[in-house]
């Protein structure tokens, strides 16, 4: 695979290709695909991207989580792994964001979250158009590659 030239690849690992629509002003709109989508997820910021992706980790229980989530909010009763299905989990999250797939994309990045220790993500991100790879430590780390990347795309703005 393209980019992926010293990839650890854990049997609990999870792909997911973002393709960036557009971006401006730190505001980000795209599609993430993943082979247990039925149809890419449009998103229309970063913050849903990550929801999306943390619910298909919990939902396939890959990479399993090692700390349970704290909430403000008593939370629902979860159901087995094998009773959920992905596109159902994420069916009422799905937005639609018009024209702006008519527009060239910006950016697209492969994201292999390999482990989620200490109620964070770690993996590698690929930057598919200049074939570039990052490891990250965390979610916070990772958000931050995508917007460096993007800042440095010259066509980054509609």
């Amino acid at each position: 695979m393209p980019g992926y030239k010293n990839e650890i690849v854990t049997a609990r690992s999870v792909k997911m290709i973002a393709t960036i629509i557009s971006y401006t002003d730190g505001h980000i709109q795209g599609e993430l695909d993943c082979r247990h989508f039925e149809e890419p997820f449009t998103f229309t910021s970063l913050m849903r991207m990550i929801e999306v992706m943390e619910s298909t980790f919990d939902t396939k229980g890959q990479p399993e989580k090692h700390l349970l989530p704290r909430s403000f909010c008593k939370s629902k009763p979860r159901l087995k792994r094998h009773e959920l299905d992905i596109n159902e989990c994420i069916k009422e999250l799905r937005v639609d964001i018009g024209d702006s797939k008519a527009n060239e994309k910006k950016a697209s990045f492969e994201i292999l979250v390999q482990f989620r220790y200490n109620a964070e993500w770690q993996g590698q991100i690929h930057w598919i158009e200049r074939d570039t790879a990052k490891n990250f430590e965390s979610i916070v780390e990772l958000v931050k590659l995508i917007d460096n990347a993007l800042k440095s795309t010259p066509h980054t703005q509609i």
